[in-house]
């Protein structure tokens, strides 16, 4: 759960700068999205409203609206947390120095980051799938499906991976899989020795 920000002024009339409001702000809007997750992954999309979202999150219903004017912008702001660590992924694996390098990069960072957010992924997996939530995010989800695969199909074609399309669908549904598998069972789970496994399948050279 987060922690609320404490900020001390030596003189109270004095006004926080408007770094200091946007860093309060960001908290805030964070703090809510964190509840809103909890919340829907516990009783469902449909059933979590507004109110109980604000109460969990210790704000009142008019700040609430304030950082999100619906429970659809904050099933959006959920979904955008996703994207951007799939995207940090990818954007990590672009420095790799050769093809297969970036392959491997990718691999590795998209599991330490699933790591570092494993309680956001945890939940969001059991909010992802849901009847309301994927009417409510359908056609996102569908063009987030389409532009992943693309990414990784560019990966895998350029270290000369025969069928790089449908290579990608295998290698999005490994980590999928694997990434919901392990945050359910965190210490049950082999994630190490499965990492190595997909790393040698598609960032080790194959020999002829």
């Amino acid at each position: 759960m987060y922690v609320h920000p404490t900020t001390k002024f030596k003189d109270r009339s004095t006004p926080r700068s408007a770094e200091a409001n946007e860093q309060i702000r960001a908290e805030t809007s964070a703090k809510i999205v964190e509840h809103a997750l909890a919340l829907f992954s516990k009783h469902g999309y449909d059933r979590t409203t507004i109110a109980m979202i604000a109460t969990s999150a210790g704000v009142s219903q008019g700040l609430m609206y304030r950082y999100f004017d619906s429970k659809a912008a904050l099933l959006r702001a959920i979904f955008a947390q996703s994207m951007a660590d799939v995207r940090a992924s990818m954007a990590a694996a672009a420095e790799g120095q050769t093809p297969r390098e970036r392959i491997e990069l990718l691999i590795r960072v998209s599991f330490e980051i699933l790591r570092d957010h494993r309680e956001f992924w945890r939940l969001s997996y059991g909010v992802r799938m849901q009847a309301a939530v994927l009417k409510e995010l359908g056609p996102r989800v569908g063009a987030w499906t389409t532009e992943i695969k693309k990414t990784l199909a560019a990966f895998l074609r350029d270290a000369d991976i025969d069928d790089p399309d449908v290579e990608a669908a295998i290698l999005f549904a490994l980590i999928d899989g694997v990434s919901q598998h392990y945050v359910l069972d965190p210490s049950g789970y082999p994630l190490y020795p499965v990492i190595e496994q997909i790393v040698d399948r598609y960032a080790t050279p194959q020999s002829s």
